[in-house]
């Protein structure tokens, strides 16, 4: 392993302060403002990044040995040193210098240094929180992973300079260099400073010194609240007391605490779209409601609240200094809501100082992640089990009452609000649920929802991009509307919701986002059009949109350079080039990718797929051999491998990879084993490999038509109508599918 020969290697990280930066220190600013740095020298942000030293520290290094996959590892103090040492079982030893401590609370991680000049996470984090907590303690934070997993402590998942920096460290500079396969990262402040919110601090040390005629107090962006006050409505609704001004706190909080993506290093005066592209209400996400799923750092939560639309913004709650709220538990939303209305029984349903008697368990319940850390809910929303009976989504009720169900819940809530404006209302879950599970009035629900003032920009765009299934009249209005729209994130969906059309129509729709403002948006639609470059007469591009699609497009590719350093973006920029047909620089952007991040399957997939087209099955092969020694169960690989072996008409050993696939993979890769199966003449195997991918997605009407045609030969009409009946269910208007089952039901009425 690479580790030992990093004991010799003194890796300092420079944190510099250039002579002429226009970043003020922290003590130059305590000056004026000694309360705030107080404050944030008590916070998170502080904390965020600091050097390992005593005083940053949490975690016991008393020599304490903890297994760890084959390895037992012991952490110590040897002077005012932090090492983490390692012995293998052949008695080999190995030791790493902790460089950083990475937070605070609940957790600490520590950081040590990698070969290619960069920082990993060690394999433990210190659980901060008090021993009556559960803390105090060294624990293994993600003890599934194996090695060849993204998140391994020896994988890019838990590498700083690309998953973390930005973040945690002030004016961050990645600086990763393809040829020396090399990071040069620097930053301007080790932690997260006065800098990282407020920007440049020049203008404002002018304004400070007496010219008033600077805006924003000498900064480039106003991230003041957008109102003090607010106050509820006779009719229940927020309102805000005195004018709206639109600031930029959101957004520039949402630079870190949002689910997105990188496109290239932060500078001060970008728009957040021009710097990331922040997630949507994806999946694979957040719950079909919107509820947090995964890691989403509150943006995309808050952004669906009515709290949101009323202008309320972070600094509202929090201090923003100290991170702190800025007032204790329920006195947080009595600010604006009047407590005698609900800071009571009548409301909540439970005994006062209760669990459940604060507004944060019901409106904001907590999802744990990193084994320790909860982190609550800002969407801040009414309790609906009503809606988990209509979609599976969680509900604050049955999140504590486990033991009951979901109605149990609807009949409590009912008992205290026989009146209640939310129960049964209509939501854009239901929606989201009808495009999840691919049923066909999902379009016209979509549509609705994506064009309806009713709902914040964040579920629009989010039913906009759910809409790229459904390529039909509706999805066509909402496009050419969306595209048009002051809010980028309804353009951002809108680039999704079109990748469903043929190309030539597509560029129609999104032709006019190739000159948008927002970097984000043009190198999506740019990726999505890309193919528009080759195609030919009579659709190709005369010269001057020709163009414009080239110039969006290097932009694009730019972006994807600046994160050169995964194997996902070297696989992007192959596929694009496979796209423009340029073989040869697909083929060695696959090759980089492989090299670059071994483990990552899809390089090696698309790179047989290339040879696949080259017609060359020996390679295919060979190529995705090479895969299985990374990762012998993954289930794309062996459906890749079996495919090729249908291709050379050996379905001996295609059955023996689509096996695999169907034991590892997904309902199509099932699917396609029964397919195969069935044609093998090995029926009864089909039908039980079929009913396998039924049982797990009813939804499919190719998979249901199937079942019903075998199930006719096999003379079994029950079952066949059966599955007739939930195609018919699928997809009503077919008049031949009505006559199937009109036939069937016949059919096995008279048969014995």
């Amino acid at each position: 392993m690479y580790l030992g020969l990093l004991r010799n290697i003194a890796l300092v990280f420079t944190s510099f302060l250039l002579l002429g930066s226009a970043y003020a220190e922290p003590q130059q600013c305590q000056s004026c403002h000694q309360e705030q740095v107080a404050d944030w020298q008590a916070s998170h942000h502080f904390r965020a990044m600091n050097p390992a030293t005593a005083e940053f520290v949490l975690g016991a290094f008393d020599g304490q040995r903890i297994a760890f996959e084959q390895q037992m590892l012991t952490l110590s103090k040897e002077g005012d040193d932090f090492v983490l040492h390692r012995e293998y079982p052949n008695g080999s030893k190995e030791s790493e210098k902790v460089h950083y401590t990475f937070g605070y609370q609940p957790l600490q991680q520590y950081l040590v240094a990698d070969e290619r000049g960069g920082y990993q996470f060690i394999p433990l984090a210190w659980d901060s929180r008090t021993k009556e907590e559960g803390g105090q303690r060294w624990f293994i934070l993600h003890p599934q992973q194996r090695s060849t997993d993204e998140f391994h402590h020896t994988q890019m998942g838990q590498n700083w300079n690309h998953m973390c920096a930005d973040c945690h460290s002030t004016d961050f500079k990645k600086q990763f260099s393809s040829q020396s396969n090399r990071f040069a990262s620097s930053y301007a402040a080790i932690n997260v400073d006065c800098a990282a919110c407020h920007g440049d601090s020049q203008q404002h040390l002018q304004w400070a010194e007496g010219d008033k005629n600077i805006a924003h107090k000498g900064f480039s962006k106003d991230i003041s609240t957008q109102i003090a006050l607010f106050s509820r409505g006779a009719d229940g609704s927020l309102l805000p007391q005195g004018e709206v001004k639109q600031t930029e706190q959101i957004a520039q909080c949402a630079t870190c605490h949002a689910r997105r993506s990188q496109l290239a290093d932060r500078e001060p005066h970008a728009e957040l779209l021009d710097t990331f592209k922040p997630a949507l209400l994806t999946p694979q996400l957040y719950h079909v409601d919107g509820q947090i799923l995964d890691e989403d750092y509150v943006w995309g939560s808050f952004l669906q609240s009515k709290m949101y639309a009323a202008g309320v913004t972070c600094s509202n709650c929090h201090n923003p200094h100290s991170g702190k709220l800025k007032l204790d538990g329920n006195q947080t939303c009595t600010q604006c809501h009047d407590s005698s209305q609900y800071q009571s029984t009548e409301h909540h349903g439970h005994t006062l100082g209760s669990t459940g008697s604060q507004c944060v368990d019901c409106h904001m319940p907590s999802t744990t992640y990193m084994q320790v850390d909860p982190r609550r809910d800002h969407s801040l929303r009414v309790p609906r089990p009503d809606l988990s009976i209509q979609t599976q989504a969680p509900n604050a009720c049955n999140g504590c009452h486990q033991d009951k169900t979901p109605q149990w819940a609807v009949n409590a809530i009912k008992t205290w609000h026989p009146d209640s404006n939310y129960l049964g209302k209509s939501h854009f879950s239901q929606a989201f649920y009808a495009a999840d599970q691919g049923l066909p009035t999902a379009s016209q629900l979509l549509t609705r929802i994506a064009q309806s003032s009713e709902y914040t920009d964040i579920i629009r765009a989010s039913a906009l991009a759910r809409m790229a299934r459904y390529p039909d009249k509706n999805t066509l209005v909402a496009i050419s509307r969306a595209v048009r729209d002051e809010e980028p994130l309804k353009r951002l969906g809108a680039i999704e919701a079109a990748r469903g059309f043929p190309l030539p129509q597509r560029y129609t729709l999104l032709q006019p986002l190739l000159a948008d403002p927002r970097l984000a948006i043009r190198t999506g639609a740019a990726r999505a059009l890309a193919a528009m470059l080759v195609v030919p007469f009579p659709n190709n591009l005369q010269d001057a949109p020709r163009a414009e699609l080239a110039k969006a497009l290097e932009e694009y590719r730019q972006t994807e350079r600046y994160n050169s350093e995964r194997a996902s973006s070297h696989t992007n920029l192959g596929n694009l080039a496979l796209e423009l047909e340029q073989i040869k620089v697909a083929h060695q952007h696959y090759e980089q990718a492989i090299a670059v991040e071994p483990i990552y399957i899809p390089a090696y997939v698309n790179l047989a797929d290339l040879y696949r087209r080259q017609g060359d099955e020996g390679k295919v092969r060979a190529v995705l051999t090479q895969a299985l020694q990374q990762d012998a169960d993954n289930a794309d690989v062996h459906y890749a491998l079996a495919m090729s072996w249908v291709r050379e008409k050996n379905r001996t050993k295609a059955k023996e990879h689509l096996a695999l696939a169907a034991q590892y993979g997904s309902v199509n890769h099932i699917y396609t084993y029964g397919l195969l199966l069935n044609e093998m003449g090995e029926t009864q195997g089909a039908l039980t490999q079929l009913a396998r991918a039924f049982a797990l997605d009813s939804n499919n009407a190719d998979l249901c038509y199937t079942l019903v045609q075998i199930h006719i030969n096999e003379q079994n009409y029950r079952q066949a109508l059966r599955y007739a009946t939930r195609l018919q269910e699928l997809v009503p208007q077919d008049p031949q599918i009505a006559a199937l089952v009109e036939k069937l039901t016949l059919m096995q009425s008279v048969t014995p």
